[in-house]
């Protein structure tokens, strides 16, 4: 099949403790990154494990609308922007 790749987001990357701050990769890291390169598909974000991501789910809302400044409400709001960034008309087009 055809169909053009957009990009990558790596997800589950890294967890952030809410009590201390520290972030851990409990998957390791650079996966996206390596992907990206090895295919010249542009990584277009990380999206952390957050419990928000879950609440959002079992409410059946968005996670950029149910809990916008979350680490993954975040992270999946500047995925989009790179897409619409991407996929916008140019000026010459």
């Amino acid at each position: 099949v055809n169909t053009r790749v957009l990009g990558i987001v790596e997800n589950m990357a890294g967890y952030t403790c809410p009590h201390c701050g520290e972030t851990e990769e409990i998957f390791g890291s650079g996966g996206g990154e390596r992907l990206a390169a090895e295919t010249g598909v542009p990584l277009l974000g990380r999206v952390p494990l957050d419990p928000a991501v879950r609440t959002a789910g079992d409410e059946g809302r968005p996670t950029v609308v149910a809990a916008p400044e979350s680490g993954a409400g975040r992270a999946l709001r500047e995925v989009a922007d790179a897409l619409a960034r991407d996929l916008a008309p140019t000026a010459a087009g």
